[in-house]
């Protein structure tokens, strides 16, 4: 079993001191920035290759733990739900209670960063340090990422019922485990998971802090922003079927070949988006995975498969985007004459946040003296699934030039520190 770093021998992440005593009263810097390279020493990789933490993998468990570890420390206490979800509260605080909810992931795409997710773990992880029996249960869902098992936001889903056994148990990892054979030993219960659904009775509300993703806050010299709106995403499969054949030997004119079509589509894919994101920024659509059979340099290829990813805060947008796709496959399948088809994978609707919750953050900015402009996010997060449920906001942290989901993703510091007092200061 790979032995982590943490657990080995890196001092400064797990004090010497007894159960209760690192709470204290202010949100310490130096505390946040230790969390986070201690998270990161959680990794399936080496870090000059990125950091890899597939969830229920042991670099997962490892700093899942961790967690769980340094909020013991500050005297709290855990559990983890049906849908592998980690759920920490203060001790003196009942489950029942209704209290505010904030967090996060650990899961990472392959060779991320280390912020994504993290931040928005180690800030509630903060404010149970820095209060005493703050009203908070901190939250850690499962595989939001969606690169283990195929499907992103899958602890949230599940929580909220969005997805249930059957689903769970369709999806597997690169191992061949269902999300339910590999989360077993982390917790995960197909048994229990109709009466472990969220209970909005025991929260006040969701918020979530993140990483931005994007070159915005960076460029404008903004530490921090509130969130008042989630784009929706819808997501697709095209297969494109064409006729395999000899390279050689087949002529130019008789060729069925889906290599040549798929260009096509991804051709059109980008002028669909363009055209779209005029009337709206935030709209954008992505070609991110090509699949050819068989894959050969002197083989005319039978089959290509694409992944279309595709988002706008506008539902209108997102349903003219869609028409123009199948009408851009139908036509490109008649002309070159082959088979297209198209189906759906993923439709997330846009998720306009809590306008009450987003008011309160701007006042408790103003209140610290920080300017909180409000921003739409164009990635999908765990904030989206709970904001039916639960009066929802996030805080955005700059990425510096925009880069995430890559080794070279930073937030400053200082910026989570600042989110971390505004949320210190909202939530009360």
């Amino acid at each position: 079993m790979k032995r982590y770093r943490w657990k080995i021998g890196f001092r400064t992440c797990i004090p010497t001191t007894a159960r209760g005593s690192v709470i204290g009263n202010t949100i310490r810097p130096d505390r946040i920035e230790r969390d986070i390279e201690c998270i990161a020493a959680c990794n399936d990789s080496t870090p000059d290759l990125g950091y890899s933490r597939p969830t229920f993998s042991e670099a997962w468990a490892a700093a899942r733990d961790y967690v769980i570890e340094q909020a013991s420390l500050a005297g709290a206490k855990s559990r983890i739900d049906a849908a592998g979800n980690v759920h920490i509260r203060p001790d003196r605080r009942t489950w029942e209670e209704p209290l505010w909810l904030s967090g996060s992931h650990l899961d990472s795409v392959p060779s991320g960063g280390k912020f994504d997710g993290v931040s928005g773990v180690v800030m509630p992880l903060e404010l149970l340090r820095a209060r005493i029996d703050p009203p908070l249960e901190l939250v850690i869902f499962a595989e939001e990422e969606g690169t283990t098992f195929g499907m992103g936001l899958l602890g949230s889903r599940a929580w909220v019922g969005r997805v249930g056994r059957d689903d769970l148990a369709r999806l597997t990892n690169r191992h061949g485990e269902s999300y339910l054979e590999a989360g077993a030993r982390y917790g995960v219960d197909p048994d229990r998971l109709d009466t472990e659904r969220i209970d909005a009775s025991r929260y006040r509300g969701f918020l979530e802090l993140h990483p931005e993703q994007g070159l915005g806050l960076w460029n404008d010299n903004q530490a921090v922003a509130a969130v008042g709106t989630i784009n929706g995403r819808r997501q697709y499969r095209i297969e494109v079927e064409g006729r395999g054949n000899h390279a050689g030997s087949t002529r130019m004119a008789d060729r069925r070949d889906p290599v040549a079509a798929a260009a096509h589509v991804i051709a059109g894919i980008e002028v669909i988006g363009r055209d779209l994101s005029e009337g709206c920024g935030h709209t954008v659509m992505t070609v991110g995975r090509i699949a050819v059979e068989p894959n050969a340099i002197n083989v005319i290829a039978s089959r290509v498969g694409l992944s279309v990813d595709f988002r706008s805060p506008d539902r209108a947008l997102l349903e003219e985007g869609e028409r123009r796709l199948k009408r851009l496959t139908e036509e490109i399948a008649v002309d070159r004459g082959l088979n297209i088809s198209i189906s759906s994978e993923d439709d997330q609707p846009p998720e306009p946040l809590d306008a009450e919750l987003v008011r309160r953050l701007v006042e408790a900015a103003e209140s610290l003296g920080v300017r909180l402009p409000t921003v739409a996010s164009g990635a999908l997060h765990d904030a989206a699934i709970i904001a039916p449920y639960l009066p929802t906001s996030m805080l955005f942290i700059a990425s510096r030039d925009g880069i995430s989901h890559h080794p070279d993703e930073y937030s400053r510091i200082e910026d989570i520190a600042t989110a971390t007092r505004i949320a210190a200061a909202t939530l009360s």
